[in-house]
């Protein structure tokens, strides 16, 4: 892709944040966080999830399943470009290369996200008790996916970091996502161009507005719990509907937003 064409696609980007955030919500009243958890909790539960989204993180670049994902981001570009050994080399690729990897990898995990909500929807207990923290982890894959499409090592803490906020930013319900996105589109000025190893900014992660997620969540299982007593020949259709609709939509958001996030970051760069 020449650079007109880059440079035709970042508009596209500007373009889409603004359809994406209209008017209406960048300029709403955040809502006071005593109103999504009690004042004397708030502190200790967004630590306590923050240290959650960090073992989570080190769970997972630590597992075999990392190893294999690695493998096949570089078995496809390899096609490409024969010479690509590793994940931070894949910005040798053209965009559109990168962009066909990184649809590739969040289409799978859409649809691992609809598998996984639809089998919530039998409504067992172990199932119910496993859906949240399936749902995360499996929603927090596709940041990680998305960063590696476009060359960058999450071995670095700087990687690390910065795909948890972009995690963060994309599980927000939709009002809440505006500030949170802006702040992380001007954190780049603090680390581009610096040691890539390092990671110059706001460390918190979690904020008290991202509780409203798991809230819904546990709304779903509960509605769950309910109709899956209405059987259809002995299968809860009705939950398992839910449940794979509810988990395609969070993982269509956040695959949307880890994307454009990616996307512009890469074109910035190359572009600068």
């Amino acid at each position: 892709m020449d650079e007109a064409k880059l440079h035709e696609r970042l508009r596209e980007l500007y373009e889409w944040e603004d359809v994406y955030f209209p008017e209406e919500i960048r300029h709403r009243k955040l809502t006071n966080s005593q109103d999504v958890l009690p004042k004397r909790y708030e502190k200790k539960l967004v630590e306590l999830v923050d240290r959650f989204m960090f073992y989570t993180q080190t769970l997972i670049l630590n597992s075999s399943a990392q190893v294999e994902a690695e493998q096949r981001i570089l078995s496809t570009a390899k096609v490409f470009n024969h010479r690509i050994e590793h994940i931070s080399e894949l910005n040798q690729l053209s965009f559109e290369q990168n962009k066909f990897i990184l649809e590739q990898q969040t289409a799978k995990q859409r649809l691992l996200s609809f598998g996984q909500g639809g089998l919530t929807g039998l409504g067992g207990p172990f199932l119910l008790a496993a859906d949240l923290p399936l749902m995360l982890a499996t929603n927090l894959r596709t940041v990680q996916l998305a960063a590696m499409s476009f060359g960058n090592d999450l071995r670095h803490p700087r990687e690390m970091m910065i795909a948890l906020k972009a995690f963060h930013v994309a599980t927000l319900p939709r009002k809440a996502q505006y500030e949170g996105w802006t702040e992380l589109q001007a954190e780049k000025e603090i680390w581009m161009g610096r040691f890539p190893v390092f990671y110059g900014g706001n460390e918190e992660v979690t904020s008290a507005e991202w509780f409203q997620q798991p809230l819904r969540q546990i709304a779903k299982l509960m509605m769950i719990s309910v109709i899956r007593k209405k059987m259809v020949q002995g299968i809860p259709i009705a939950g398992i509907a839910l449940g794979a609709y509810s988990n395609y939509q969070l993982a269509r958001q956040v695959s949307t937003i880890a994307g454009h996030y990616y996307e512009r970051r890469y074109l910035e760069e190359v572009l600068q």
